[in-house]
């Protein structure tokens, strides 16, 4: 499959020359990171033929047994998160080749959690003679995607982001269909505003999680109103009185944001202030999407922010936009929570686990991607750690 970038929907003439530019700031740091790859390549080339062997063997033996032992433990939750999934378009080559469960068949073993949530961007559809949106690009897969979403061990779906309503209404109702008999939950999205406007709760053991999902980038005509179903906006008089009452309804209150700009690595104002606007209204954890890259993951108060987790299941070929993370959260019996940010990299659609000895470089630069504020931040066993401590989730006090 040949792997190609298309541009933003957003209609923007001069979207090519800040990309341009943003291209050339980063050759201008690669040499930066010249001497550290040249290093790491000379130290892999003293291993002997073996080595790609024992990687192999390595990565084996951690999918068959490695993630039970970072299951064992006090844990009261675990939950695992990961950026944009699409089984549409240049994807299906991968699916046609490999089967439906080709692009989950590496990862599968990290999909391991009470809650496992991606965001879905696209329609889920067996019909092909639904209306288009009038917008450039249209992602849709058959319904087999939300059968292949669960048996990998996906839980949740965010909708609320610019392709939920490619094919309109009709679109947006056989996704929910498909979801809903594959036995995913979902939020964010409705075919009225009330059913947008509806808080997922889900219940593990004792503790009750909230979930909920707004977009900051959408087309007219996406965004549900009085009369009129679609994704919920990321206005703060949208969001703000729908995590607050979340926060009353849950113990733990988990938001999506459709935000920011496709392939900017940086955090941008806006998206700094509704995270903060979501944290002051109780939402625990804020999970981002729409750049197709890495952003940092925060501490905002006790929220914790992954401003985005790029892409997971995409057809997107630039080098950033093909390295992402599974993130990893996992709440003890002592309130305090682990994140481990376990490194990904995407080759045809398909994520796999950054590999041993060979993948430093790759796995070092996007551990300083995804390094941010207010967190202590620890690497362990090729993975990146922190703590954030969640005790008032368990005493339900916020």
């Amino acid at each position: 499959m040949t792997e190609i970038q298309l541009p933003s929907e957003t209609p923007d003439p001069g979207w090519r020359g800040r990309l341009h530019r943003r291209l050339r700031r980063q050759q201008k740091k690669a040499g930066r990171h010249a001497l550290l790859g040249m290093l790491v390549c000379a130290g892999v080339l003293v291993f002997d033929g073996s080595l790609g062997q024992q990687v192999r063997d390595l990565e084996q033996a951690r999918a068959a047994t490695g993630h039970a032992q970072a299951s064992e433990g006090d844990d009261r939750f675990s939950a695992v998160m990961v950026g944009d999934v699409m089984f549409g378009r240049h994807v299906e080559h991968v699916t046609d080749r490999h089967g439906a469960d080709g692009p989950l068949s590496a990862v599968r073993h990290l999909l391991d959690g009470d809650y496992v949530s991606a965001n879905l961007e696209q329609v889920i559809s067996d019909d092909e003679e639904l209306p288009e949106a009038d917008k450039l690009i249209h992602l849709r897969s058959g319904t087999q995607t939300a059968e292949v979403l669960a048996e990998a061990g996906f839980t949740t779906v965010s909708l609320a982001n610019n392709h939920a309503m490619d094919h309109g209404i009709p679109g947006l109702r056989d996704t929910i269909e498909a979801l809903e008999a594959a036995g995913l939950e979902h939020a964010g999205a409705g075919e009225d505003l009330d059913a947008a406007r509806e808080t997922n709760l889900q219940e593990h053991g004792d503790l009750t999680v909230a979930t909920l999902s707004f977009t900051d980038v959408y087309v007219q005509g996406f965004v549900a109103r009085a009369f009129q179903g679609g994704v919920l906006d990321a206005d703060p008089d949208t969001f703000v009185p729908l995590i607050q009452r979340a926060r009353q309804e849950a113990d733990l209150v988990i938001v999506n944001f459709h935000w920011g700009e496709e392939y900017d690595l940086r955090v941008r104002a806006d998206q700094r202030e509704m995270a903060e606007f979501a944290a002051d209204a109780g939402a625990d954890i804020i999970v981002g999407h729409h750049p197709h890259v890495l952003m940092p993951v925060e501490r905002i108060g006790d929220t914790l922010v992954f401003f985005s987790l790029g892409n997971f299941v995409f057809d997107q070929g630039w080098t950033r936009t093909r390295e992402s993370v599974v993130a990893r959260y996992e709440l003890g019996d002592d309130g305090m929570a682990r994140v481990e940010l376990v490194p990904v990299v995407i080759r045809e659609a398909t994520p796999r686990e950054v590999p041993g000895p060979a993948g430093t470089y790759r796995r070092e630069r996007i551990f300083q991607q995804v390094s941010g504020r207010g967190l202590d931040w620890q690497r362990e066993n090729g993975r990146l750690v922190a703590e954030i401590d969640h005790r008032h989730v368990l005493e339900g006090d916020r």
